[in-house]
């Protein structure tokens, strides 16, 4: 019994320096290594910690999902369920966001392990959103030259510029005959079957491949274009990872993967998502879930939808999603009519279409209205307030009998089509001034959708800024980000403009300005510039420095402009026109404001 107890405490002392072995492997590791169980952090090391800009005391015990961009979280689920059942073997990408709100890109592992006695996910990670374009060249090249793993660059032209020791002991292909060489040489050679540098200057898209090397190792190459300060491409670096040196690594430290080196983003890696990113209702209150929670209960229904809100909420958005996720989608289109954007006697016949000859200069064959070309497909009525007051009963009869009759004929031709309907104005107050019909306001309302404005719902503004910031980032080939402080200062200016104008704010803010970081002060000015006012004006009101609540100071400048505005142009059209929004909002802000000027 005595010898059994002490093989026992020997067994459990060498169990512990086994563990404490593995730990401060984990620790000193180059790589990102982090233990996830139960879907939150039990261990990270410092560098993991530092890739996704959090420090390890904050990350331990948190929800690992909450630090990954929202967009990416359901493919990131998916890779990691593949790989951990043996389905996927190469490293895949996804966004994080750090503590200051910066987005960066991650490459990742995950390997299925025992952590103290119940199941977990060993994850290795890597930031690939280093730049070498804004480093001395001196400087990357020591640091080429002590990383551990093979870098081989070239230049445009395929011709060999540097390799680091790392090249030479994945390889065993010696630096010096490879000066002044082309990189077919490596497949002139045989050294190697394929190049996978020279596929990348073809189309300079980052790629990466296994390629099996005469030192007999399986090596991960992952090679990517180099740009400069003037993004111009200058080169390709490639890095090389030895796969059989990892799985050996992986062994001896609890099947403790390594994660790829760095490489450099791909170009299009959002570019099968821009289509389904332009219609997104980006939402995170109570009040836009339960928007979004309402539309597609709606979607599933053939029943008119009225939805009501300021200029720029996003109502078009709505609309469009209701259409996206009705059966609708599969039989016909969705077309959208503004109806404050044309003359009452060109909407009339854009809705209803014409017969040969039905006026003056009518095509000779004729031309279909957009109901019937919205027919087995939804009809969005924008700014349905503007429609005159005689196409109203018209309207009517279309949602009663589900037919139409074309200017000049007398066939009713079948129609079905949903109607959705949009608008910023009061209609019932409409109603109660007899300047839009009860009959067709109650048609229109049979399920009425309220968008708040930006400023009710400021929870919303930061995921929008982010969501827009990537969107446009991914258009444009741009690498901008925005600090937390920014966010903060976004948070307290009211937005008159909502969604359209903050999105318009980070895209103009993209093109002006590609690859910076966005800070107070670029907010600040874009601001300026959105209300035409000169630094003169805005220190003499003093908005910065005065006491009181924004939203007061915001609606004294809108009075001003409007006012400003009025007294300028003859037409409120002119006005409208320079102040960038349509004649209704104008309208209604000038009864608002009491102010006089301007004629239709």
């Amino acid at each position: 019994m005595k010898e059994e107890r002490t093989d026992l405490r020997q067994a459990e002392k060498e169990l512990r320096e086994s563990e404490a072995l593995y730990r401060a492997l984990a620790e000193k590791s180059m790589s990102g290594v982090y233990v996830v169980q139960d879907g939150v952090f039990k261990f990270i090391n410092a560098n993991a910690a530092d890739y996704v800009g959090h420090k390890k005391e904050e990350l331990i015990g948190r929800k690992t999902l909450e630090i990954v961009h929202p967009d990416d979280r359901k493919e990131l689920i998916a890779n990691a369920r593949a790989m951990l059942r043996g389905e996927q073997h190469s490293p895949y990408e996804y966004r994080v966001i750090t503590k200051d709100g910066q987005v960066r890109w991650m490459m990742e592992t995950v390997t299925p392990i025992v952590y103290e006695g119940k199941r977990a996910v060993l994850g290795n990670s890597m930031n690939t959103s280093w730049a070498l374009s804004r480093m001395d060249v001196g400087i990357v090249m020591a640091i080429i030259e002590a990383v551990y793993d093979g870098v081989y660059i070239i230049d445009m032209d395929g011709f060999f510029i540097a390799a680091n020791k790392g090249f030479e002991r994945i390889t065993a292909i010696s630096r010096e005959e490879l000066i002044g060489k082309h990189t077919r040489h490596l497949t002139e050679r045989k050294y190697i079957n394929e190049a996978v540098n020279v596929d990348v200057l073809k189309d300079l898209k980052s790629r990466s491949k296994l390629i099996r090397y005469p030192s007999g190792k399986e090596v991960l190459v992952s090679a990517a274009v180099v740009w400069d300060k003037n993004n111009r491409a200058v080169g390709v670096v490639s890095t090389l990872r030895d796969l059989t040196e990892l799985n050996n690594m992986q062994k001896s430290s609890v099947q403790s993967s390594v994660l790829v080196e760095k490489y450099k983003k791909k170009l299009d890696h959002l570019a099968e998502k821009l289509e389904l990113s332009k219609n997104e209702f980006i939402t995170q209150t109570a009040e836009g879930k339960h928007i979004l929670t309402l539309a597609e209960k709606v979607a599933g229904s053939n029943v008119t939808v009225l939805i009501t809100g300021d200029s720029g909420v996003g109502k078009d958005v709505i609309a469009r999603y209701i259409h996206e996720h009705s059966k609708r989608k599969e039989k016909g289109a969705f077309t959208k009519v503004d109806c404050a954007a044309m003359p009452a006697n060109l909407l009339e016949s854009e809705l209803f279409g014409y017969e040969k000859g039905a006026f003056t200069n009518a095509r000779n064959e004729g031309k279909k209205g957009l109901l019937e070309v919205a027919d087995k497909g939804t009809l969005f009525l924008d700014e349905i307030g503007e429609l005159p007051f005689e196409l109203q009963s018209k309207l009517l009869n279309v949602i009663q009998d589900k037919e139409i009759k074309r200017i000049g004929g007398l066939t009713p031709l079948p129609v079905d089509v949903r109607i959705i309907a949009a608008t910023n104005r009061n209609l019932g107050e409409m109603v109660r001034n007899r300047t839009f019909r009860q009959d067709l306001y109650y048609r229109l309302s049979v399920v009425p959708i309220h968008i708040p404005p930006l400023r009710e719902r400021r929870e919303d503004i930061v995921p929008l800024v982010l969501h827009f910031l990537n969107h446009f980032n991914s258009i444009y080939n741009t690498n901008n980000y925005i600090f937390k402080d920014a966010l903060d200062y976004l948070k307290t200016y009211d937005w008159p403009g909502n969604a359209r104008e903050l999105k318009n704010m980070i895209e103009r803010f993209v093109i002006v300005n590609p690859d910076v970081e966005i800070q107070v002060s670029d907010i600040d000015a874009e601001i300026r510039k959105l209300f035409k006012v000169n630094l003169t004006h805005l220190d003499e009101m003093k908005i910065r420095n005065s006491v009181g609540p924004l939203k007061n100071h915001v609606h004294q400048l809108e009075k001003e402009l409007i006012k400003a505005a009025l007294e300028m142009h003859r037409t409120l059209a002119d006005a409208a026109g320079d102040l960038g929004i349509d004649i209704s909002t104008l309208t209604r802000k000038k009864q608002k404001y009491g102010l006089r000027g301007g004629s239709n």
